[in-house]
């Protein structure tokens, strides 16, 4: 909740697709440090274990922020946010799947069987979603983006149902090491939003400086565009030195 609160709260805040995604990776970088520092120190007992837990509590938060600035840069880059019902319904569906295999784990065929039913569940859900952002109208295209990325953060969440943990701070301690998953959700925003050289480029274009929006738009592995095919050949039939015929019939006298 907390992250999608984040992604609606950026939209009022900035409109530069580069802030968001920024302050996300500087986020996610200083509670790693800060959390391999804490976690060090209580290891050679230097600090107690209960600061290592409360920074752990910490990181999932600021993480969770992190991760709403970083799909915020995303729809910024789009130019179209999600409708703050449609996030509000997205958050509720992953909370009530999460909740669901909750409540499937009291079954002991899913208890005995616990990665094979995790795997299935995890397929049903990916490809569900999958499906639903490819057959996804217009309007509601944002919001399916933004659910086939979280889908990223949930199965990270997801896999640690089963981790060997013997209490909640140790549960709450993997908790922590999986909310930096938001990091390969902001590597994506920022492979999408880079757009070959992104705000540069656009500049170049306006001083006459880089290519042309046809050029940028270009397919580079499609044929030459007839422009430059043109000037070529031009070139080549009026220039005898690349040409194996005289540039024009010679004139009988």
């Amino acid at each position: 909740m907390l992250s999608f609160a984040t992604v609606h709260i950026m939209h009022l805040l900035t409109t530069n697709k580069w802030v968001g995604v920024s302050v996300a990776l500087s986020l996610f970088v200083v509670m790693g440090v800060l959390l391999a520092v804490v976690t060090v120190r209580a290891k050679n007992h230097i600090k107690p274990r209960k600061h290592v837990h409360t920074v752990r509590c910490i990181a999932i938060a600021v993480n969770a922020i992190a991760d709403g600035m970083a799909l915020s840069s995303l729809f910024v880059y789009l130019g179209r946010f999600p409708a703050l019902w449609q996030s509000a319904e997205a958050a509720a569906v992953l909370i009530g799947l999460f909740a669901l295999y909750l409540a499937l784990t009291y079954i002991p065929f899913a208890r005995k069987h616990y990665i094979i039913c995790m795997a299935i569940y995890l397929l049903l859900i990916v490809g569900l979603g999958i499906t639903l952002c490819v057959m996804a109208s217009k309007a509601v295209r944002p919001v399916s983006l933004m659910m086939i990325l979280y889908m990223i953060i949930f199965i990270a969440f997801f896999i640690t149902l089963a981790d060997s943990a013997h209490d909640a701070k140790e549960h709450i301690e993997r908790v922590a090491y999986s909310s930096f998953a938001g990091v390969i959700v902001a590597l994506i925003v920022l492979a999408i939003i880079s757009d070959g050289g992104g705000d540069f480029l656009s500049g170049a274009d306006a001083g006459g400086l880089g290519p042309s929006g046809a050029n940028k738009k270009r397919n580079p592995y499609a044929y030459m565009p007839y422009d430059y095919a043109a000037f070529a050949a031009m070139t080549k039939v009026t220039n005898p030195k690349y040409s194996d015929h005289p540039p024009f019939p010679p004139i009988k006298p």
